[in-house]
This record gives structure tokens, sequence and C-alpha cells, in this order.
């Protein structure tokens, strides 16, 4: 994934990380059409095993 996704170049390829990206993504895009605000992110590799990004 760090080597075919743009946005993971030179990234370690973890779920913490992709989802701090993608944070970082979808944050910039709704700032940018509404004053809506992002609350959290949660990304799931398996039912158990997952994480939740609430920002910087």
């Amino acid at each position: 994934m760090n080597l075919d996704v743009d946005f993971m170049l030179g990234k370690m390829a973890s779920t913490e990380i992709l989802a701090m990206e993608i944070w970082k993504i979808l944050d910039k895009e709704i700032k940018s059409i509404s004053q809506a605000r992002l609350h959290c992110i949660t990304l799931y590799e398996t039912p158990r095993n997952f994480v939740e990004y609430y920002g910087e």
C-alpha cells in the first residue's frame, strides 16, 4: 500500500497511519465545502481489530 497509494508513499503501512491520512484528506475537503467538521474516523481491519481517530 505504501508503494501504490500516493498519500501513503514513504509511510509505514498500518491501520493507524492510514486512518490519519484519510482524516487529512476528508477534513480538508469537508472544510472547503461547508462549515461542518469531521468528528471521528473508524477504520476496521476485522470485526475485532479497528482504530478510531479523532484528529490532531
